[in-house]
């Protein structure tokens, strides 16, 4: 493609992006109130009320295997209590951003399959940050869950461009990067960050969205868009792809790669047999979370 018209396509494309519609009141209300230190949760309850699927849903994703609470959370102020305010955030912006992208079908790719791999990314992020002690704000959820979510922007809004990239996967089984830039001259991720960005979601992540595939060009210090990346990576090799044509992921070469010695110099204590049994413990929860949160959107 000539420098002159990928300029063109990304002065297009970002043109396009700033023109879509912002997410709900109800989540844009739900984002000022997390800022707001005199906040209740009672002012948090008011607002989650009014949509009560919405409620629904946060109940959902609190029972979920991967919190292991011993007690079922059975009220909206018991989840606000035992979750926290960031994190119930985190669940509200996820089933804003679905809502949103949820009214369109796509004759491109499995719109299905693509859910339930960011629902899986979703936890997996969580259970990631159980397992190697990382505290977060409730980011790991959110990042998990829209991390893809520029792939359902070229789906939606640049849509003949998107059946060009799924049609050079599935004939090359490459990856959804490359596919991108050789057609686009830009990418899902970055597609995706500068969206949230327009939205105003938490910077942290926007920066897990953007470096989900390539943490180490993040500058920032921490674990944030590492862990995303390792969720992902995980999500596929449990069996959850974005697409089943994409390029699959080796586990003996991930567990050998220079990708991996990054990770693990970020704080994540791994290899070979680590990465198995945390496999095996995914798809053990993706199983026992067949008809809750895997039907979180359903």
């Amino acid at each position: 493609m000539a420098m002159s018209e990928t300029k063109r396509n990304l002065d297009g494309l970002i043109e396009k992006i700033e023109e879509i519609p912002t997410i709900p009141v109800v989540s844009q209300k739900v984002m000022e109130l997390s800022g707001d230190e005199e906040a209740r949760f009672e002012d948090f309850v008011e607002i989650i009320e009014k949509d009560q699927a919405l409620a629904a849903r946060i109940l959902r994703v609190a029972n979920s295997a991967f919190y292991g609470f011993l007690s079922r959370v059975s009220s909206l102020e018991h989840a606000l209590v035992i979750l926290g305010i960031d994190e119930v955030r985190s669940i509200v912006l996820g089933c804003s951003v679905y809502n949103f992208f949820s009214q369109s079908e796509s004759d491109a790719f499995d719109r299905a399959g693509f859910w339930k791999h960011a629902i899986i990314c979703s936890q997996v992020a969580k259970l990631l940050g159980t397992h190697f002690n990382i505290r977060n704000n409730g980011s790991f959820f959110l990042g998990g869950l829209i991390h893809d979510i520029g792939k359902v922007v070229l789906d939606q809004y640049f849509h003949e461009d998107f059946v060009k990239i799924i049609g050079h996967v599935s004939l090359t089984k490459t990856t959804f990067s490359k596919a991108e830039k050789k057609i686009l001259g830009t990418t899902h991720y970055q597609i995706g960050a500068k969206l949230l960005k327009q939205w105003r979601f938490p910077d942290e992540v926007v920066t897990q969205i953007l470096y989900h595939h390539a943490p180490w060009r993040d500058e920032n210090p921490g674990p944030n868009s590492s862990m995303i990346y390792l969720a992902n990576v995980l999500t596929k090799l449990a069996g959850y792809p974005c697409h089943p044509d994409e390029k699959q992921i080796d586990l003996h070469e991930f567990a050998n790669s220079s990708e991996l010695d990054f990770i693990i110099k970020k704080g994540f204590d791994l290899d070979y047999e680590t990465i198995k049994n945390l496999i095996s413990d995914i798809q053990e929860f993706a199983l026992a979370e067949a008809d809750n949160v895997m039907r979180l959107f359903s």
